[in-house]
């Protein structure tokens, strides 16, 4: 079962999402901040990390920044969603290496089937 961490501050989003992706078969857990996912990710050790820009402590950006400059998380695939549609932060996203970026607000649907896409693809690799 792979393990998705979602880092967002907003508690709606959260409970939204955990509550979908858990349905779907997904071993899910959250974290408020980028310095929470810090410290959760390496004893979760998370398959894919749904990821917020704006939050307090520690930006989106700055904790995929780290974990992609760290050689034990570099390869952690990084969803990011976000309400900032400009490009030079989408640009940014992509720079760091993520995934995917995905705007705010996020259809639950359209998260899954990303999701579930993303998955299906990685097992076929």
């Amino acid at each position: 079962m792979q393990k998705i961490l979602i880092v967002d501050d907003d508690d709606t989003i959260i409970l939204v999402f955990r509550t979908h992706l858990t349905k779907a078969g997904y071993t899910v857990e959250t974290a408020v901040d980028g310095v929470d996912a810090f410290a959760k990710i390496p004893a979760f050790k998370p398959d894919l990390i749904l990821l917020d820009i704006n939050m307090p402590r520690m930006s989106g950006f700055e904790l995929a920044k780290r974990l992609k400059e760290n050689p034990e998380t570099k390869n952690i695939p990084i969803f990011i969603m976000t309400s900032l549609k400009q490009e030079a932060n989408i640009k940014k996203g992509y720079d760091l290496g993520i995934e995917e970026y995905l705007t705010k607000p996020t259809n639950v649907a359209h998260l899954l089937l990303r999701v579930n896409k993303f998955f299906e693809k990685s097992r076929s690799c």
